[in-house]
């Protein structure tokens, strides 16, 4: 689109940044609602924990893509990787402050740490590529990387001892 001036008009992202602020907000709220309401056993704080991680990563992902398409300006992406690094330190230390019942939780509590971190690696090679230290493109494989990592964690082993619904163990 050209303006009255002849100078290319910016693109319009406002719907997606607007999108991926409202997801990555969301997230928060649930893990703040839940830490808030005292009642959130470890394993339903972990669960959150990788929702909103996994957010951050998607949101991450979708923005270093439009910025590679130029459909976005480098301000508004690096102020959305901001958030997501923020969204993905706060999932981190929700799931760092979780104490352990079992051998297994621990395990798992790890496995979503380190998975988490994944994700943070990444939206920091993000921020810091926009800022001309790296390569933007390598960031989209490790984006993807981070998302399935949590995607694989989204159910906890069954022997960590949380039911379903029903009282059956996932």
């Amino acid at each position: 689109m050209v303006l009255d001036s002849g100078k290319a008009s910016p693109p319009n992202d406002a719907p997606v940044r607007r999108t991926a602020v409202r997801v990555a907000a969301s997230a928060g709220l649930i893990v703040a609602a839940a830490m808030l309401a005292g009642c959130a056993s470890a394993s339903s704080v972990v669960h959150d924990a990788i929702g909103q991680g996994l957010a951050a990563v998607e949101t991450a992902r979708i923005v270093v893509e439009q910025q590679l398409d130029d459909r976005t300006f480098t301000t508004t992406a690096t102020a959305t990787l901001g958030d997501a690094r923020r969204e993905l330190v706060g999932a981190s230390t929700a799931v760092a402050e979780t104490d352990a019942t079992t051998a297994t939780d621990a395990e798992y509590r790890d496995d979503v740490l380190k998975a988490l971190g994944v994700g943070l690696d990444a939206v920091n090679d993000a921020r810091d590529a926009l800022a001309g230290v790296g390569s933007l493109e390598a960031t989209v494989p490790q984006l993807e990387e981070a998302a399935t990592g949590l995607e694989q964690l989204e159910e906890p082993p069954a022997a960590s001892g949380t039911t379903d619904a029903d009282g059956e163990a996932r």
